[in-house]
């Protein structure tokens, strides 16, 4: 987990600020079905504030990375974007089973914030941490959801243990080819 998730700004209020601030900032982004390698938007910590940025998703090194494991940001290779800190705005994101089954898992809230790292050149992981009982009949990782406030807290360096979020799972009529 995660290899994809999914944006689509609504006409509510807060989607209403965020567009607001996203043509304020010029910012272009992928909406939709987001892929690794999409530009994607994020929340950033700035000096006293917080703002919108786009940042591409996933770091191209060895290999190419899109999530990092929470038990692992000690390593060596984290530790320079342990204090880059960022939130992914999302509706919800996509999980496949082992019979190749997608879910889309999302929460009651309208936007939920995966927890972030980037580097120098602007490229995120998402955070992932083992999946509890629940839902490790679908995955065994998922990422840090945060609601609104937690992502506030995570932004400013909490490292709080982020709450469990009630999952909504909705099998999708897709399925990934097997070749």
């Amino acid at each position: 987990m995660c290899g994809r998730y999914e944006l689509k700004l609504s006409d509510s209020r807060l989607s209403k600020q965020l567009k607001e601030r996203i043509r304020k900032n010029n910012l272009v982004f992928k909406q939709g079905e987001i892929f690794p390698d999409d530009d994607v938007l994020c929340i950033v910590p700035m000096k006293d504030k917080i703002d919108l940025k786009v940042k591409k998703w996933g770091i191209r090194s060895v290999s190419f990375q899109i999530n990092a494991r929470y038990e692992s940001l000690s390593r060596q290779y984290y530790r320079q974007m342990i204090d880059k800190r960022c939130a992914i705005i999302c509706n919800g994101f996509y999980e496949w089973n082992s019979e190749k089954d997608k879910f889309f898992i999302h929460t009651d809230e309208e936007y939920v914030y995966l927890a972030g790292i980037y580097n120098e050149s602007d490229e995120l992981l998402i955070i992932t941490r083992q999946a509890d009982d629940s839902f490790s009949k679908i995955h065994s990782r998922i990422p840090l959801l945060m609601n609104r406030m937690e992502m506030l807290e995570y932004l400013k360096g909490s490292d709080e243990k982020i709450s469990d979020k009630k999952l909504h799972i909705e099998r999708t009529e897709e399925k990934i080819a097997l070749f």
